[in-house]
């Protein structure tokens, strides 16, 4: 992700992990999460009750009782509109499962940038009167300074940008692979997301992709995570992401890169710098000669 160092993808499970920068990217919304201290989501289009029920599996994170203290930013900015069953459904979730997260919640803003959709996500809090405060912001700045995220407001800011800039059916396409095994197809892909391959095919040659250049991508995303994040050789990372070998794995960085998975995880990584070494004991004193 460019303008970020510090958020990666995950799936949801590690968000339970140790504290760390995670995102995970469904078809309609982003959450992530900054350390234990911040999580928030990211909504855009307009959310189907599908969409919805990953949402609720996402915030089911939040009421854990390990997060506990943590603020909350929900940022509707690239709504666009509500679907009333989906609206309905999630409201649902909320009302029954305020009792639960709302006490690990120290505080929570909702940044909006005014009209109808927004106006109703606003509206549902007011009707829900959660336990912790919630402030509204029509205005970034503020919004990341209420729930003290303004070191994180440039990363995940950039992180918006990146998410809204792709078009809608590239967004589901990813998030796809990201939820199926490393070797899957990309029958298995376009079966996930109700289309044919041919369907689904056609809509990404509208936008100028298709599925072997997204499969492509999703496995050098994936080989950069680990490259950057863990000591895995490169036979042990292409049966992690699905590539056909290592070697296939070295022509697509060198394809994409112009550099290879060993330099690209060297330069991504901080030098290692020695240990000072230890004084030595002072020189013992040499005898004075007598004349």
């Amino acid at each position: 992700m460019a303008g970020s160092t510090r958020f990666i993808a995950a799936p949801l499970s590690e968000f339970f992990g140790a504290p760390a920068w995670r995102y995970v990217v469904h078809p309609s919304f982003c959450y992530w999460q900054a350390e234990r201290r911040v999580f928030g989501t990211i909504i855009w289009g307009r959310p189907n009750e599908a969409d919805v029920v990953q949402m609720c599996a996402a915030h089911e994170v939040g009421a854990d009782p390990l997060f506990r203290g943590h603020t909350s930013l929900v940022d509707v900015r690239a709504l666009e509109s509500v679907d009333l069953l989906a609206f309905k459904s999630l409201l649902a979730y909320v009302q029954k499962r305020r009792d639960a997260w709302s006490p690990n919640v120290a505080r929570q803003a909702v940044l909006h940038s005014g009209g109808f959709a927004h106006a109703t996500v606003v509206g549902m809090f007011q009707f829900l009167r959660p336990r912790h405060p919630v402030f509204f912001c029509d205005e970034p700045n503020a919004a990341y300074a209420a729930v003290g995220a303004s070191d994180e407001q440039g990363e995940l800011e950039a992180l918006r940008e990146s998410l809204l800039g792709v078009p809608g059916i590239v967004r589901r396409v990813h998030a796809a692979f990201d939820s199926l095994p490393p070797r899957a197809g990309i029958d298995a892909v376009a079966k996930s997301m109700g289309m044919s391959v041919r369907s689904l095919q056609r809509h990404l040659t509208i936008v100028g992709t298709s599925l072997q250049q997204e499969r492509q991508r999703h496995v050098l995303r994936a080989s950069e995570q680990l490259l950057e994040a863990t000591d895995l050789d490169l036979d042990a990372i292409a049966a992690h992401v699905g590539a056909a070998s290592a070697t296939h794995l070295i022509a697509l960085f060198r394809r994409h890169h112009q550099t290879t998975p060993g330099e690209f995880r060297d330069a991504r990584r901080p030098p290692v710098t020695e240990p000072p070494k230890p004084a030595g004991p002072p020189p013992r004193p040499r005898p004075r000669r007598s004349l």
